[in-house]
């Protein structure tokens, strides 16, 4: 420390010294008790050594060496936060890519929707076109086409029967003359293909 110095007599070399809380360095040949012999105001010694408190000794340090362990510190608590800010960073990054994700099904399901209605409304269209057409006979669910069921050759559906509703039975009963059964030998009541 080539600035450090008695404040009274200029003094560098010794090996006691004191700091006074008016802030003045004085050796213990300049003073050691009573008021300060610089300024003159009633002060307190505290003996400059190795068993000072840190915040005293970092008065008497390189100030490059107090600001390198300063920055030191800084760049450790620097570290700390740019990693707990990365870490809010990624997960909001993540939150973000997982909303992404859920938008491009909601896009891609809309879509699906969007086609299956426009071929709901073409279907309509040409029922409505059908309905309206001369040769469309009302209430007669037996001419509208039903899908096919497709099974595979290894399994075997049995046929389900047909169900009529009572009501259908009698006006089919109703609508049709009897007919006379064919006699022996008298082949105008069959058709021949």
């Amino acid at each position: 420390m080539d600035w450090f110095h008695c404040n009274r007599c200029f003094r560098q070399d010794g090996a006691s010294f004191a700091v006074t809380s008016c802030g003045h360095v004085l050796c213990a040949a300049c003073g050691a008790a009573g008021p300060c012999p610089v300024c003159g105001a009633a002060c307190r010694y505290l003996p400059v050594s190795h068993k000072m408190r840190p915040q005293e000794k970092v008065f008497f340090r390189s100030p490059a060496a107090v600001a390198l362990k300063h920055l030191a510190h800084l760049a450790q608590v620097w570290r700390f936060q740019r990693a707990q800010a990365q870490l809010l960073l990624a997960w909001h990054r993540d939150g973000a890519r997982r909303a992404r994700d859920a938008l491009e099904d909601a896009r891609r399901a809309l879509d699906a929707r969007s086609r299956e209605l426009e071929a709901l409304r073409q279907e309509n269209a040409e029922l409505r076109r059908a309905q309206l057409s001369p040769g469309w006979r009302g209430g007669s669910r037996n001419n509208t086409p039903r899908p096919v069921g497709v099974t595979s050759p290894a399994q075997t559906v049995p046929p389900q029967p047909r169900r009529q509703l009572s009501g259908q039975v009698v006006r089919a009963l109703t609508a049709t003359p009897p007919q006379p059964w064919p006699r022996d030998g008298d082949a105008s009541g069959l058709q021949h293909g």
